[in-house]
């Protein structure tokens, strides 16, 4: 039967290059999808045949803080990454559970931190043969705060909760980051790999002192390790008040959308579809599933809440978590 790189090269042979960077062997991903299509127990997947196993492991993101009146909050911390490689021969296996984002839509505020992914496997020393196992563990990230200040600085609303911050401006705008002591746990961890990246931290600018002024609002959200890069990366969004595809509360995930995909080395796509004002069909975070249901890739923290006076928002569900397998076989 004919490889992968052989087809590629004789269906695109007007490409002047060998294709050189596939991965060799097979991959397996394993993600819980939804709450209604999830592995009951965990996972477990059976070595085919003698090789090597690269895992990939990825902690759940941290889901954004709903509100229910005028304010903001920072993203969710993204989970953090590990990667295990081992040698397995036909029988061998890898169990684990993926973690879950936080879904607790209707709690205010703060929603606390996202699930581990963790994974055990039993293989074989490579030298001796001799039957060996262990553990790696990826953490899920902190969920995002937000607080209610429709008359005052939300900056100094995280200033006073003691997150790391950089005034700009007398202490009523600047930067503030989801991490410090006031958050109670930094960035998620990783242990047992080969590669243990933590997940890192999402930050938000306030340009202007309100917290009924969006749109001069950025938030920054990072993105796990290992994903598109090997220490991470940041896609970072300006929000609005309203406009043509989202309310006023629900901003946000188009352009986060765009961002991910601009990190991507084959873009492919742009927004998500939106019907028009008079549809009533725009984003809107007033509805409970928008906390309920991950809508952001595995492990990348969810957008914080974006009110306006009188209607709730629930936030954006982090990540869920994930684990790839890709199986090399012996020559």
């Amino acid at each position: 039967m004919a490889n992968l790189k052989t087809l590629v090269e004789a269906k695109l042979d007007q490409i002047e290059w060998d294709e050189t960077n596939l991965d060799k062997g097979k991959v397996w991903a394993y993600s819980p999808g939804t709450e209604y299509t999830n592995f009951v127990n965990g996972f477990c997947w059976i070595a085919p045949a003698t090789g090597k196993v690269i895992m990939d492991v990825w902690g759940a993101g941290g889901s954004g803080g709903k509100m229910c009146c005028c304010g903001h909050g920072v993203p969710g911390n993204p989970g953090a990454w590990a990667r295990k490689c081992v040698c397995v021969v036909a029988g061998c296996f890898i169990c684990g559970y993926i973690g879950k984002s936080c879904n607790n839509a209707d709690d205010l505020c703060f929603r606390g931190c996202s699930e581990a992914t963790c994974v055990c496997w039993y293989g074989r020393n490579q030298r001796t043969a001799a039957a060996i196992n262990g553990c790696i563990c990826s953490q899920g990230g902190r969920g995002g705060t937000t607080y209610c200040n429709p008359s005052g600085t939300m900056f100094c609303c995280f200033v006073q909760g003691n997150f790391c911050n950089t005034n700009y401006s007398n202490g009523t705008c600047g930067i503030i980051c989801n991490y410090g002591s006031g958050t109670g746990s930094c960035c998620a961890e990783a242990y047992g790999g080969d590669i243990n990246k933590r997940g890192g931290f999402s930050c938000v600018t306030f340009w202007t002192c309100w917290g009924s002024c969006p749109c001069s609002t950025h938030y920054h959200t990072a993105i796990p390790p290992g994903m598109f890069a090997c220490d991470g990366a940041v896609v970072s969004t300006g929000i609005e008040a309203d406009n043509g595809f989202s309310e006023w509360s629900g901003m946000g995930f188009h352009q986060f959308s765009q961002g991910i995909n601009a990190l991507s080395r084959s873009p492919n796509k742009g927004m998500p579809w939106t019907a028009c004002y008079s549809q009533h069909t725009r984003a809107c975070g007033c509805y409970d599933v928008q906390g309920c249901q991950p809508f952001f890739p595995p492990g990348v923290g969810g957008l914080p809440a974006n009110p306006c006076s009188g209607v709730r928002d629930h936030a954006w569900r982090g990540g869920l978590g994930l684990v790839r397998i890709n199986f090399i076989a012996k020559d």
